[in-house]
């Protein structure tokens, strides 16, 4: 599994987390990361200075030179993937007007929240069959011990509670929730905390549109993880999801838009055309709109949205640029030493 596998996970992942996030408290999340954050640091260029970094912000300039800029965001960040790079607290800086996916603390996402828990808890409650070992059974049961031994280690004291899983449990609530800790925020929390403390404008691109895509992303994102233990087995499918070696998964931060990310949509798109429908094609262009006003407007403002809406023909880079637009990656300082996870073939 690569760095770019399970998109539809991801997606699944990130949607429920935005969703979700309108019940917990932004501020909390926010706040245990902001000392960790250099929120005044303003290095950006167009051009690869020296020290210098390619950087998961793009900017688009409009016909009366006002600019928007479109950074990639990822909606769980571990503290050391933290700072961020430099173009992120720079954008913001800049800008008047700042678009989230969703705002969590307005009263209409706190609707879609609600909107949306029936359909959760119906997913979970029909395949909990699936998701959780028979009476008597645990997870250590179900892989080796080796593998168990790495899970100890890797959750600390909190693995006991995964033992009522089953190894599709365990991936599953990895896809979709991390590591689980609701007070871990995301590039989202920080900018969301700082906009609302700002006073900056808020806008949330998301409409109430987005409750329909939840159940088909669920669907496949545990259809897809009953294929990897199918055909890797319970232990290889756990170690390559959940305990990966080789550094982190960090691809959102450089704007990373290679060929394996494009195969890995075009897979997405044939095996699951209605959920790749309206996660990507239906959000991106119901998005588009609200960017292109933003460009012709005469505001800075900063987009923050998921990285993977980025790159391939459905992204947004292509949506702009066949609007007539010239995305440009933005440059900057990246502060921690972050290794992106090697693809395993």
């Amino acid at each position: 599994m690569n760095h770019h596998s399970k998109i539809a996970s991801t997606f699944t992942g990130a949607l429920l987390l935005v969703l979700i996030a309108a019940s917990c408290s932004v501020e909390k999340r926010g706040q245990q990361q902001l000392p960790l954050h250099p929120i005044q640091e303003s290095h950006i260029s167009d051009k690869p200075l020296p020290g210098y970094v390619p950087t998961g912000v793009w900017r688009v300039i409009g016909s009366n030179g006002n600019i928007v800029y479109l950074a990639g965001t990822c909606h769980i960040v571990p503290d050391n993937q933290i700072p961020f790079p430099s173009t992120y607290y720079a954008a913001y800086l800049q800008s008047h007007d700042i678009f989230f996916e969703i705002d969590p603390d307005s009263m209409s996402v706190k609707f879609m929240m609600l909107r949306a828990m029936p359909g959760v808890i119906g997913f979970m409650v029909n395949h909990s069959s699936e998701m959780r070992n028979p009476k008597g059974q645990t997870l250590s049961q179900c892989l080796s011990p080796n593998t168990v031994k790495l899970l100890r280690a890797h959750y600390g004291s909190k693995y006991a509670e995964k033992e009522r899983l089953s190894p599709l449990g365990l991936l599953m609530e990895h896809d979709l929730m991390g590591d689980g800790d609701p007070n871990k925020g995301g590039v989202d929390d920080l900018f969301t905390l700082l906009a609302h403390r700002d006073h900056k404008k808020i806008t949330s691109l998301d409409g109430q549109s987005v409750i329909k895509a939840i159940k088909p992303a669920l669907e496949a994102s545990i259809d897809e993880a009953r294929k990897d233990i199918a055909k890797n087995g319970a232990d290889a499918a756990v170690k390559k999801s959940i305990l990966r070696t080789g550094g982190l998964d960090a691809t959102w931060r450089y704007g990373i838009t290679d060929r394996e990310a494009l195969k890995e949509f075009a897979s997405m798109k044939n095996d699951y055309p209605v959920m790749y429908q309206m996660l990507l094609p239906q959000r991106n262009n119901q998005w588009i709109k609200s960017i292109t006003r933003a460009i012709e407007s005469k505001h800075t403002t900063t987009v923050f949205v998921g990285a993977g809406h980025f790159p391939g023909p459905d992204g947004l880079l292509a949506l702009l640029r066949k609007e007539g637009y010239k995305p440009q990656q933005m440059y900057g300082i990246d502060h921690p030493k972050v290794t992106i996870a090697p693809a395993s073939r």
